[in-house]
């Protein structure tokens, strides 16, 4: 009777669990917001050439709710059916050359935490316009309605 809730509070917690937990950003003195943003696109843009996109797909079993097949076990219903798992092979590879190419730029790499929900509690902050020289206890990256991300300073509420 609780294994189905308890399997589906599993997999929410799994799924939960795959979003990032920190942003990247560079950040090099005395360079314009333009400047910046366009090494990061060049940078980008050579290492997808470099390393374009190799996506691979598998079957995943997983839970299939009650309109799966029953696993072969009558105890059981509503167990099997699957999931297909997208992966590219390549992501990391572009991630470590776009890394490469804005440090051989002369920017230095920044990791920011990601905001926790109970950090903004409903509340709005500052962006910041340009990423800080080192590392801020009161500078998070908080999600964009666009799907996108922007660091906020913690200490400066609107």
């Amino acid at each position: 009777m609780f294994r189905i809730p308890a399997a589906l509070a599993l997999i929410g917690l799994t799924l939960s669990a795959c979003g990032p937990t920190s942003h990247v950003s560079y950040t090099k003195p005395n360079v314009s917001n333009n400047t910046a943003n366009r090494n990061f696109v060049e940078c980008r843009q050579e290492a997808n050439a470099l390393f374009p996109a190799a996506i691979f797909t598998e079957s995943v079993p997983g839970y299939g709710g009650y309109g799966g097949y029953y696993g072969g076990s009558p105890y059981y219903p509503g167990w099997g059916g699957s999931y297909v798992q997208a992966s590219d092979a390549n992501a990391p590879l572009r991630a470590q050359h776009l890394s490469d190419c804005m440090t051989l730029k002369g920017y230095q790499r920044q990791v920011h935490p990601i905001c926790t929900s109970a950090q903004l509690d409903g509340r709005q902050y500052q962006p910041v316009t340009r990423p800080p020289a080192s590392a801020a206890a009161n500078i998070c990256a908080a999600r964009t309605q666009g799907g996108g991300t922007t660091l906020i300073d913690l200490s400066k509420p609107l």
